[in-house]
């Protein structure tokens, strides 16, 4: 298939890059982006599909028969555990943490006894948008999440599928039926030691107690930041909060508006989880810069005042910091949990270029290789199988963020749900299957929706399999024909439009927008276009509206519940420009509205398995009625690791929450 020559010519090229490169000091040059057409909003026009019999006679000669591909093996996803009211995990008394975490059902005997000492070296792929511990993507939490507590984390090493235990609190109480959580937090622990602070702050912040002032000023900064802090996470996650208050030095009461099912798992998770600064840094971050320009994010300098950077309670504390090209922390020697860390710190080093990050890996300059856009390219996968495999671990996991195409319906004729949908039909999925294989690797995708495929949340995989769109063999051929007689219809036989792919300019991205080039001029006749920008501009043209769709995340870093992704995309209030269906409410108000409603329901509803059927008709609804997404498959992804790291592990839909493996881990070197 031309696609599939299109992405051999592509890997056989990196292969040889990889081959004769030893390092490359400079990430590739961005893409321009190509000029936009002016965003025009019209009236939405509806649709009913045709019965496939009919559409079956309009199926273009590029679709010829296609044999159904035998089902790729994917490795198995735990299921989820939605829990409306989850249970504490209390430490058995007298254990260390050493011995918890020897005992626990998740220490693999082949890592041996944990050994102390060793600097891990981290091999970054992105610059750092900055230290603001209530934004960070995966790609850059690794660099500073782990100088920071949350008051309840995930457990570690098994993530969002697993049980939630406390972090800064030892326990917590749910009351009045769900609006209130009363936290219970440690005593006789204290902020990090950090010199390098401003003189103004250092001695205040500076082995400072942990009370729950602090607590109450870290969920006040997330949830209602100061003028010029745009972070958007926690107010969208927590977003029902209503106020909070100090029973006594350790004691936490938080209220919220309504009982809500997600309450509890957004504290612990990635979208919600406050990390707690020292108050004092806080009152005199605001006093110092809080903006009156409504456009001006105050965390964009590039200092270390803005970047909030050494003001927790965590593992590491930061020692070094030069913007864009390293960060160093070492192990915080006033740590409260005993015994821990394990290693002496870590040394991030940013390496925007893959194939320099690669190279920097098999030649042993750093020991990590990160996820999600800085995952290992398929050419990358396959050369450590053929010569590293016993130097290099590889980890394929399925990947936090499923990735779709957004649409941008202000513009014509996106507007109009019959040429989404015509998109949607005419994508072959199991070729983006087959791309995303890797030396062999099996089972590197599962089709699914909007939530995250293996949980209680996605669709069961046969009716999936029934849906326009989803279908293999002469349903494809069907679904096909179905988009190509959906366009003659919008636009006039034989009119086809063009498109513009808008991604960040990264592989994982640009391999997205190729493959949708592909599949519509072969499926649809539609010429689509490439615009493969660096973080600033997409950040400047999404916000704005300039571009057609836009190749990116439709699910966010946290899939502990429905909300992480419904509240950013489906609620008007909540939403941000990356995750939202851009000019729903102008294309189809009523549809929108009806959604947002439908989310609320399932939102507030505790009982389990009723919530699970209120998301499962969003899904429907989202996939037949709505597509301001068209989704493809989740994809598995891969990090790499040296095999000095012991204790590390990823699990499916690795959060943020990580990141707390990092004082785990042990170096055999």
């Amino acid at each position: 298939m031309r696609f599939t020559k299109i992405l051999t010519v592509l890997v056989s090229a990196a292969m040889l890059t990889v081959m004769v490169a030893c390092a490359a000091d400079e990430a590739a040059a961005p893409v321009a982006p190509a000029a936009a057409a002016p965003a025009q909003a019209a009236q939405a026009v509806t649709y009913q599909p045709a019965a496939p019999q009919a559409a079956a006679a309009a199926a273009p000669a590029a679709a010829a028969a296609i044999p159904a591909p035998a089902p790729a093996v994917a490795p198995p996803v735990p299921k989820a555990k939605p829990t409306a009211v989850p249970t504490p995990v209390v430490k058995s008394a007298g254990m260390s943490w050493i011995d918890t975490y020897l005992a626990s059902s998740s220490y693999k005997p082949e890592w041996g006894q944990p050994k102390r000492g060793g600097i891990m070296r981290y091999g970054a792929s992105h610059k750092f948008n900055g230290h603001d511990p209530n934004y960070g993507h995966s790609y850059e939490g690794p660099q500073f999440l782990p100088t920071y507590n949350a008051l309840i984390r995930f457990d570690p090493w098994a993530g969002v599928n697993g049980e939630i235990e406390g972090d800064l609190a030892e326990t917590w109480d749910i009351q009045d039926g769900g609006k209130t959580v009363v936290f219970q937090l440690r005593e006789g622990i204290t902020f990090q030691t950090n010199p390098n602070l401003p003189a103004a702050i250092v001695d205040k912040v500076s082995g400072d107690s942990f009370t729950c002032e602090d607590a109450k000023a870290s969920l006040e900064f997330a949830l209602l930041p100061p003028a010029g802090v745009l972070h958007t996470g926690p107010r969208s996650a927590l977003g029902h909060y209503a106020s909070s208050s100090c029973i006594d030095d350790y004691t936490y009461k938080v209220e919220f508006e309504e009982p809500l099912a997600r309450t509890i798992t957004q504290f612990a998770g990635a979208r919600g989880m406050p990390h707690n600064m020292d108050k004092d840094f806080i009152d005199w971050f605001i006093n110092n810069y809080e903006t009156t320009d409504p456009q001006e994010n105050v965390l964009d300098q590039t200092t270390p005042e803005t970047y909030l950077y050494g003001t927790g309670t965590g593992a590491f504390a930061p020692v070094e910091f030069e913007v864009d090209v390293e960060s160093k922390v070492r192990a915080n020697p006033t740590y409260w949990r005993e015994g821990l860390p394990l290693i002496e710190g870590m040394d991030q080093f940013i390496i925007t270029d893959a194939t320099a990050r690669f190279s920097a890996l098999i030649t042993g300059q750093t020991d990590y290789y990160g996820e999600g856009s800085a995952s290992l390219l398929p050419a990358h996968v396959e050369q450590i199988q053929a010569r590293f495999k016993d130097e290099i671990t590889i980890n394929p996991v399925l990947h936090s963020w499923g990735k779709g195409i957004q649409i941008n319906m202000l513009r014509e004729p996106f507007n109009d749900f019959r040429i989404r949908m015509a998109m949607h039909l005419a994508l072959d999925r199991d070729e983006w299957v087959d791309f995303n294989m890797a030396a062999g690797i099996n089972g590197v995708h599962r089709h699914t929706l909007w939530m995250p495929p293996g949980s209680v949340w996605a669709l069961p995989d046969e009716e999936l399999g029934e849906m326009p769109g989803w279908r293999r063999g002469q349903g494809k051929i069907d679904d096909i024909a179905e988009a190509n007689r959906l366009v003659d219809e919008a636009l006039g036989a034989g009119n086809r439009f063009s498109f513009e792919c808008f991604a960040q300019n990264a592989q994982i991205y640009v391999d997205g927008c190729l493959y949708f080039q592909d599949q519509m001029k072969r499926n649809l006749g539609v010429e689509v276009t490439l615009s493969m920008v660096e973080g600033a501009v997409q950040n400047q043209r999404g916000p704005d509206n300039e571009y057609d769709g836009h190749y990116g995340s439709k699910q966010t870093t946290n899939v502990a519940d429905p909300d992480d992704w419904y509240m950013l995309h489906l609620v008007e209030e909540r939403e941000s420009w990356y995750y939202r269906g851009t000019g729903r409410y102008e294309a189809h108000p009523e549809l929108a509205a009806r959604l947002e409603a439908m989310v609320a329901a399932q939102s507030r509803e505790l009982d389990v398995a009723k919530r699970v059927e209120l998301v499962h008709e969003i899904e429907r609804t989202l996939g037949t009625e709505a597509m301001f997404n068209i989704p493809y498959p989740w994809s598995y992804i891969f990090p790499a690791w040296s095999k000095v790291i012991k204790g590390w592990t990823l699990y499916p839909h690795p959060s943020q929450n990580k990141w707390a493996q990092f004082e785990r881990m042990w170096l055999d070197r």
